[in-house]
């Protein structure tokens, strides 16, 4: 998917360096949904979609409440409020401008 690749040239064109997998990095770019498709990955495309640890993210879903309150992930058929609303109150914390 050319989409992917653009992404992974911006990542590399940040900085960012693949050494170990989940490592701190410069920039992380994640395509969380393309246009309700649903991706599994194959050998050749590694590119799953819906990104699939979205719906526990509360850095994903408020920020994709605030994009579209009418979205509705295209494989557990719930509607964002209502994955938000199963988020762990704990994970949830204020963010300070800087």
């Amino acid at each position: 998917m050319m989409l992917m690749q653009k992404c992974l040239n911006i990542e590399n064109d940040l900085g960012r360096k693949r050494s170990k997998k989940n490592e701190p990095r410069i920039c992380d770019i994640d395509i969380i949904d393309y246009d309700k498709k649903i991706l599994n990955g194959t050998k050749n495309n590694k590119l799953i979609l819906p990104h699939p640890e979205m719906h526990k993210r509360n850095f994903v879903l408020l920020p994709l409440y605030e994009i579209s309150q009418s979205w509705i992930h295209p494989v557990k058929k719930k509607k964002i409020n209502k994955l938000i609303k199963l988020l762990n109150i704990e994970d949830l914390r204020a963010i300070n401008l800087i």
